[in-house]
C-alpha cells in the first residue's frame, strides 16, 4: 500500500467541490443473486455456481470495485441477512445483520471486504476516526481513473479498517447472545468528476465521509433495526 498526503488542510477537505464540477452516476450494480439493482433485501452468503456474493457491488463504475462490500469468511455460527442499496449521491450502504439462533453465546470476528480496482495501486489520503480514504495512484501521488473512496465502518471505535495492495477490509469482534442480532453499517461514497478525478474529488470524498461518520446516513431504517446497530453510537443515528 502507497501512503500519501493530501496538498490540502482539513478545512480544505470542508470546502464545497470547485463550480462547474460535475460528478459521474454510481452503477446500480448490486447483485441479487439473478441480475443487478440499486438495492438488495434477503440473505448473506453466496450463489453457484458463480460463487458471487449476495448484496456485494460488482464495479460501481470506472471500474472502481472488482467486486465490494461482502463479508469474507467464516460468520462463526451466525446467520447474516443484508439490506443493501444505492443511496441518492453516490452512496451505497450497506445494513448487515447477524442472527445467533442458538442457545448459547457466540463470540467471533467478521470480516467486512472488498476487492478494489486499484488493483494494488491504492493512494490512502485520509485514515481515522472510522474513515478511510483512497483513489487509485499514478505512482507520482495523483490520483487516476477509478473514483476517489470514502470508506466509512463506524464512530464507536469497535471495527479495525485496513487497505493492504488490491483489498479493503474492516473487522468487527461481535458477541450476539442467543436468540440475539446484532447489525453493522457500512459505507462507500464515490467521488469522481466525469472528466476525470481531480483533488476537488479528494476533497469531496473526505468532507462526505467524515459527514457519514458524524451522522449516518439512517433514512428508510426502522427503529428497530437502528437498535441493533454496534458500530455507530445511538446519539448519533437520531
Amino acid at each position: 500500500m502507497k501512503t500519501f498526503t493530501l496538498a490540502l488542510s482539513l478545512s480544505a477537505a470542508l470546502v464545497p467541490t470547485a463550480a462547474g464540477a460535475q460528478q459521474f452516476q454510481a452503477g446500480a450494480d448490486i447483485f441479487t443473486g439473478t441480475g443487478t439493482s440499486d438495492r438488495y433485501v434477503g440473505r448473506g452468503g453466496t450463489v453457484q455456481p458463480s460463487n458471487r456474493a449476495l448484496g456485494s457491488v460488482a464495479d460501481g463504475g470506472f471500474d472502481t470495485f472488482d467486486n465490494f462490500g461482502y463479508f469474507n469468511g467464516t460468520l462463526g455460527g451466525l446467520t447474516l441477512n443484508r439490506q443493501v442499496e444505492l443511496l441518492s449521491g453516490n452512496t451505497y450502504r450497506f445494513f448487515d445483520s447477524f442472527t445467533n439462533t442458538g442457545n448459547a453465546t457466540i463470540t467471533t470476528t467478521v470480516s467486512f471486504f472488498g476487492n478494489l480496482g486499484s488493483d494494488g495501486d491504492e493512494l490512502v489520503g485520509y485514515d481515522g476516526g472510522g474513515l478511510m480514504v483512497s483513489c487509485e495512484g499514478d505512482g507520482a501521488g495523483a490520483c487516476i481513473d477509478d473514483a476517489v473512496l470514502a470508506l466509512v465502518y463506524g464512530n464507536t471505535g469497535s471495527g479495525r479498517q485496513a487497505i493492504t495492495p488490491n483489498f479493503y477490509n474492516a473487522a468487527f469482534d461481535l458477541t450476539v447472545g442467543a436468540g440475539q442480532t446484532v447489525s453493522l453499517l457500512n459505507y462507500a461514497f464515490l467521488a469522481r468528476d466525469i472528466d476525470g478525478p481531480l483533488a476537488s474529488d479528494v476533497a469531496l470524498a473526505t468532507r462526505r465521509g467524515l459527514s457519514l461518520v458524524a451522522r449516518p446516513d439512517v433514512a428508510g431504517l426502522s427503529k428497530a433495526q437502528l437498535a441493533t446497530v454496534a458500530n455507530f453510537s445511538a446519539a448519533s443515528m437520531v
